[in-house]
């Protein structure tokens, strides 16, 4: 049709990679759930940024190629930036992240600041917000289209 944009996407939407996805966001919304009801401020964070590792598994698993040469890193925040570009900047940021969450499981940070803790749970509900718009738009066949809407609504 004129005037709409056309998918440089050459294969059709593949129901296995839908299921990954939904099955990692489902897991995703069941540890947010979870994270919700825990009183310990650094558990609360460390589960946060489980809840954002489901999510980038989830855009992970719609938008890389399957089979053992389709990542050069097992590092989910870097492969966000190729296979999602416009999701780089939030990864980004969980990247930065990434130490408190190691230092929290291995005891070495045992409380954090509330409003950290906060912002933290703002940022990955953004985060899950834009991935489910990224694989409802796979869903859809419009993952890969020259006008990508993610994290808008029509």
């Amino acid at each position: 049709m004129p005037g709409r944009p056309t998918s440089r996407r050459s294969a059709p939407v593949d129901p296995v990679m839908v299921g990954r996805a939904r099955d990692l966001l489902q897991r995703a919304h069941l540890l947010l759930d979870n994270a919700d009801g825990v009183s310990d401020d650094a558990e609360r964070f460390r589960q946060f940024y489980l809840v954002a590792l489901r999510a980038a598994g989830a855009a992970i698993a719609i938008g890389e190629p399957a089979g053992p040469a389709r990542r050069k890193t097992s590092n989910a925040w870097t492969r966000i930036g190729v296979v999602a570009p416009d999701l780089a900047p939030l990864a980004a940021r969980f990247a930065t992240l990434s130490p408190i969450r190691m230092k929290i499981e291995s005891g070495i940070i045992r409380t954090l600041d509330p409003d950290s803790v906060a912002g933290m749970r703002l940022l990955v509900l953004d985060f899950l917000r834009q991935v489910e718009t990224l694989v409802i738009a796979y869903e859809q066949g419009k993952f890969g289209t020259e006008d990508p809407q993610i994290g808008r609504t029509a």
